[in-house]
């Protein structure tokens, strides 16, 4: 019985990309996935991706040594979650300048767990201002249910000046207050009247006058902070930008900072 080359072998699945899964069926005249840019040597596989599910993105524009922007959502082929890593990286995990993900870290990271200089998240760690249930900014603002900072406010509040329902530092405002300097609004004790200068004079532009809107003054000034870190980010992005003239997907990439194009 004569068996047929169909019936030998039986039909090969798909290619696709282990990196993005874009569907590379066709792709005969690339050297690099069309979609990503990796080499097709390292990312050709066949058969259905476990990370069926997950998605891959790195653009063809860098800043630096970095991608633009790159996303990685997702399980990957091999199960674990996607980590996302670019000047701008959005995914499980991201790494990048400015990075958003479950795990983020960066310069700016917002995230579940958020790492960095200026963060938030739900547990939010940053070196200038923090924002998030568990908040620490050692060297600048933090608001949180638990505040650890410079200028720390929240519910527990530990820092040189906190306030919060519990404050503690060397000037401490609030509910209860324990420190050199101490306001304890709550307290029918006499607060002494160099605390009630220090507060009323040097420190109500950063921590406001008594009261429930207080905590504004603190919101305002860790945004503040995060807005002038996205500013220099956005100049650095300005001045670092490059295309790759030897990369034929980079060749023809704009410019995403200029206005020329008719943009």
């Amino acid at each position: 019985m004569k068996l047929h080359l169909s019936q030998a072998t039986p039909d090969l699945p798909d290619p696709r990309c282990a990196a993005c899964g874009h569907d590379l069926k066709g792709a005969t005249t690339s050297a690099v996935c069309p979609e990503c840019g990796r080499p097709l040597v390292e990312v050709l596989v066949r058969g259905p991706l476990r990370y069926a599910m997950g998605r891959r993105y790195v653009s063809r524009a860098r800043v630096g040594s970095l991608p633009l922007l790159a996303y990685a959502i997702g399980p990957g082929s091999d199960g674990k979650p996607g980590h996302a890593r670019g000047f701008i990286a959005i995914g499980d995990k991201a790494t990048g300048v400015i990075a958003i993900g479950g795990l983020a870290r960066g310069v700016v990271a917002i995230g579940g767990l958020s790492v960095g200089i200026c963060t938030f998240g739900g547990a939010s760690i940053g070196t200038l201002s923090a924002l998030g249930g568990l908040a620490i900014a050692p060297l600048g603002s933090s608001i949180g249910g638990l505040s650890i900072g410079g200028l720390a406010q929240g519910g527990l509040a530990v820092g040189i000046v906190a306030q919060g329902g519990l404050a503690i530092g060397w000037a401490a405002r609030g509910g209860e207050a324990i420190g050199k300097y101490a306001w304890s609004l709550a307290s029918k004790a006499q607060t002494s009247e160099e605390t009630l200068a220090l507060f009323r004079n040097q420190l109500e532009v950063l921590v406001g006058p008594p009261g429930v809107n207080s905590l504004f003054h603190g919101v305002v000034w860790t945004l503040a902070i995060m807005f002038a870190a996205l500013l220099l980010c956005a100049i650095y992005g300005m001045s670092r930008y490059r295309r790759d003239p030897a990369d034929p997907l980079q060749a023809d990439t704009p410019n995403p900072f200029s206005n020329a194009g008719g943009m």
